[in-house]
C-alpha cells in the first residue's frame, strides 16, 4: 500500500512538472513582410540570442507568420534572415512570463 502512495506522488509531481514550466514562460510571435510590395514572407528564419546566445528559433509559415515558444522570460535579440534579403536584428525584445510579444520585421 505504502509503495502505491509513492507511485501516486511520483505520477503527480512529474504531470505538475511541465505544466508550471509552461507558465513561467512567454511566447513571441509576429509577422514578416517585404518591406516594398507589403506581402508576406515565407519561410524566413527567425532565431532569438541571448547575451549573444542562440537561444532557440523558428520559421515563418505561408503567410508570413510565426510563433515561438516557450522561451524564458529575459530581453532578447530577434534575427531575420532570409535568401536575397539582408538580416535584420531587432534588439532588446522583452519576452514576459505568460504573455505574447509581439515583433514584426519587413
Amino acid at each position: 500500500m505504502q509503495r502505491n502512495f509513492y507511485l501516486l506522488v511520483a505520477f503527480l509531481l512529474l504531470s505538475v512538472s511541465p505544466v508550471a514550466a509552461q507558465v513561467s514562460s512567454g511566447t513571441l510571435k509576429g509577422k514578416v513582410t517585404d518591406k516594398e510590395t507589403k506581402e508576406a514572407l515565407p519561410f524566413v528564419n527567425v532565431v532569438v540570442f541571448l547575451n549573444g546566445n542562440l537561444v532557440t528559433g523558428g520559421t515563418t509559415d505561408i503567410d508570413g507568420e510565426y510563433t515561438i515558444k516557450p522561451i524564458e522570460p529575459g530581453t532578447y535579440d530577434i534575427q531575420f534572415s532570409f535568401v536575397g534579403y539582408q538580416t535584420q536584428t531587432i534588439s532588446k525584445v522583452p519576452i514576459s512570463s505568460g504573455k505574447i510579444a509581439f515583433v514584426n520585421a519587413q
